[in-house]
């Protein structure tokens, strides 16, 4: 199925103004990836898929200038009023709209997820990028939100969780697109929640509820109930207040541009 980027933007330009009061795992998953950037002068760095401009920001105390992108107009706005890059553009990383050989470094974290060829996306940041230049990214993969996915699947055939590549996918666009120097790393992260409703409101707080093939106008109040009832009978935890886990699988990858 081919992602709507259109329906992307909009989603996340709704959630633009409410996305840091929920973004709380973004943020630490982007701190992560942070951790891995190798210790360097870069002279002009990329926020792909900048969002609300945090680490826009984050960048700029190790990077010359940056330059924040996003496919949201509302987040790019966001990012130059917060972080003060030395741009903020709109940009879809399938199709960037940057020069060739012009940047030191491409920090993504969690917005390739959101591509419908992560070849194609790869190959256009390893052009935009200079000879030793790096790509910083993180996205998820299969198995994130396996629960919520499983509470839907009594309940009707719609697809409600979004689909998210293997890793052995993920290494194979990376070598598809031309990086032989590279290196991967893989995490699980568990939230909890108290019942399924939170957990959807944190989704849709960050703009992340467009679901490619999904049926949003198909779903009733009483199919709500009983997917987060299942969700509660087969994912709570005693050993957690009885809240129900909801996990996000994630790769990070260090690509040099050799």
């Amino acid at each position: 199925m081919i992602i709507d980027k259109q329906q992307v933007a909009r989603h996340f330009s709704k959630a633009a103004d409410s996305y840091n009061d929920y973004a709380e795992l973004q943020r630490n998953i982007g701190h992560q990836l942070l951790s891995y950037l190798p210790a360097q002068d870069y002279s002009l760095a990329v926020d792909l898929g900048c969002g609300t401009g945090y680490f826009a920001t984050a960048l700029k105390a190790q990077v010359d200038k940056v330059i924040a992108l996003d496919l949201s107009l509302a987040m790019a706005n966001k990012a130059k009023h917060s972080a003060k890059p030395f741009a903020a553009m709109v940009s879809d990383a399938e199709q960037l709209a940057l020069a060739d050989s012009s940047v030191d470094l491409v920090y993504s974290s969690l917005a390739l997820q959101w591509c419908n060829d992560l070849t194609i996306a790869l190959r256009e940041i390893k052009r935009v990028l200079k000879p030793n230049g790096i790509l910083l990214f993180s996205t998820l993969n299969q198995g994130t939100l396996f629960e919520l996915e499983d509470a839907w699947a009594d309940v009707d055939k719609h697809r409600h969780v979004n689909r998210f590549l293997t890793n052995a996918e993920i290494e194979e666009a990376a070598n598809n697109a031309g990086f032989a120097d590279t290196e991967f790393y893989q995490e699980k992260r568990t939230l909890w929640y108290e019942h399924a409703f939170l957990l959807l409101a944190d989704l849709k707080g960050i703009g992340a509820n467009y679901v490619v093939g999904g049926e949003p106008k198909a779903t009733n109040r009483s199919q709500l109930k009983t997917m987060a009832k299942n969700y509660k009978a087969k994912y709570s935890s005693a050993d957690k207040n009885n809240c129900i886990s909801a996990t996000y699988k994630v790769s990070y990858g260090v690509l040099i541009n050799a």
